[in-house]
């Protein structure tokens, strides 16, 4: 059988939810045979997943946080191909973040640009950066700084790289751009297509749930849209700014996309093919995938539901485990999924389950394998 999870988010990474689900297939049928494919979508875990596939090497380098104080943050260099890969989290990560920290409007991403100043010194031609699990919402202009772009205000004064302090944003300069970044190549991976503005951009669907008050979605909207309209109109070759994915990262993919002039691909669909994933469902009789939660959300680019796609395709069954269901039965089985079962129940909360991951997946995998082995049977 297949194990092939995303992590669960502020728990276990994936490579560690497949030990867990290996430990609770092997208590109900030791002499199985299991191939283990973690994966992921753009997020946390991602660098360490590709870089281990590409069989390159990993490196830690010590940058600025979203707080400003210095965070080591891990990243891939395959010397072999001239790439690397990059995960936004290991930067500017919500995780990094504690309550005595900055505001959103305080925070940047500065960490990012360093993180691939770091992947140019060592040679990298290609650089993969995973957009997921971010802490700011500075539509990328940290990263821009930390790479070269100066923000000025009317006197010609550098400005901080955050939303509170660009509110005196008067002039964008670009003549200092790193310029190896024009023969490099960058490849963004996310599970999301939002826009960087509106109803659904970054500040409207992420902000919230990195600490953005309600009541100032509207004006952080518009001041990251009159940050980017000012980036746009000095950059030698800015795109749009409603490009899908821009909203990515509070913002970052418009930095990435449509400033640096970035690709972007589905996250779990590129890593899958990098992985192999499809001929590993080939080869076996079950599927299990699983992430921290399963819901509404699921069906859009995340890993559950590019598994469950893939695995429908050859006609294999595919089973979730998941920290929390939020989906009904029918709903379930309209993704495709035979069955999902939940950490969290009556009787085990959200802390409770986060504290025991391991040994719940393990348990809930037991459950699960024992049901299909039974129904298997009949």
């Amino acid at each position: 059988m297949l194990l092939c999870p995303d992590s669960f988010k502020g728990s276990l990474s994936s490579l560690d939810v497949t030990r867990a689900m290996t430990d609770g297939i092997h208590r109900q049928w030791p002499d199985a045979l299991i191939e283990c494919r973690p994966m992921a979508d753009g997020g946390e875990g991602m660098a360490a997943i590709v870089t281990a596939d590409l069989g390159g090497d990993w490196h830690q380098t010590r940058v600025h946080g979203p707080h400003g104080r210095p965070v080591l943050a891990g990243w891939g260099h395959d010397r072999g191909r001239n790439q690397a890969v990059v995960e936004v989290a290991a930067a500017c990560g919500l995780d990094l973040l504690t309550t005595d920290d900055p505001d959103i409007w305080h925070r940047d991403t500065r960490g990012v640009g360093e993180l691939i100043l770091a992947a140019l010194d060592a040679g990298a031609q290609r650089i993969i950066i995973g957009l997921g699990g971010s802490g700011t919402n500075d539509a990328g202009v940290g990263m821009l700084a930390a790479l070269g772009v100066r923000f000025l205000d009317a006197n010609n004064r550098p400005l901080p790289p955050n939303p509170a302090a660009l509110a005196a944003l008067d002039r964008v300069d670009f003549s200092q751009l790193d310029a190896r970044l024009a023969a490099t190549e960058l490849v963004v991976l996310t599970d999301v297509d939002n826009p960087l503005n509106g109803a659904q951009g970054a500040s409207a669907i992420f902000g919230p749930q990195k600490g953005l008050a309600k009541d100032q979605i509207e004006e952080m909207d518009t001041r990251i849209r009159w940050i980017a309209e000012r980036i746009r109109s000095q950059s030698p070759s800015c795109g749009s700014l409603d490009q899908p994915g821009t909203g990515a990262a509070g913002g970052l993919g418009f930095a990435l996309i449509s400033v640096l002039g970035a690709t972007r691909h589905v996250g779990s669909q590129y890593i899958a093919d990098l992985i192999g994933l499809d001929a590993a469902i080939g080869a076996a009789d079950l599927v299990i995938t699983g992430e921290g939660n399963l819901d509404g959300q699921t069906s859009r680019g995340k890993v559950v539901s590019e598994v469950v796609r893939r695995a429908t395709a050859q006609g294999k069954p595919v089973i979730a485990i998941a920290g929390g269901v939020q989906c009904t039965p029918e709903e379930i089985h309209a993704m495709g999924l035979s069955t999902a079962l939940s950490l969290t129940n009556a009787e085990i909360s959200v802390p409770e389950a986060m504290a025991r991951s391991a040994e719940l997946i393990a348990e809930r995998t037991k459950q699960a394998i024992e049901s299909w082995r039974r129904s298997n049977l009949r």
